[in-house]
């Protein structure tokens, strides 16, 4: 009975973990024409070329040199030396009908 309530315990405090409201930071380019590519190396193909003015969603780090970002829907990878971070947001809540 024990090992069940721990079990519970475990489980729910998982639960409330996975739900806590996520932030997400903004970003944009520090160069003209950064690229975002499909895999992390720049010897990968290029999926678009990032305008200083585009706003990025930075999903997370990679590693020390790349991170996971969007761009109006599209994820890919950025080098992070090319990132100009902004302050972390509020993640957007889906609003409910």
């Amino acid at each position: 009975m024990k090992k069940l309530l721990f079990i519970f315990a475990l489980s729910l405090q998982t639960a409330f973990v996975f739900a806590a409201d996520k932030t997400e930071v903004l970003a944009s380019a520090r160069y003209e024409n950064s690229k975002m590519y499909r895999q992390p190396g720049t010897s990968t193909q290029v999926l678009r070329a990032v305008n200083s003015t585009d706003e990025i969603v930075v999903v997370r780090k990679y590693n020390s040199n790349w991170s996971i970002v969007t761009i109006n829907g599209q994820v890919g990878y950025m080098l992070t030396s090319e990132l100009a971070q902004a302050k972390p947001q509020p993640a957007k809540t889906l609003a409910r009908k």
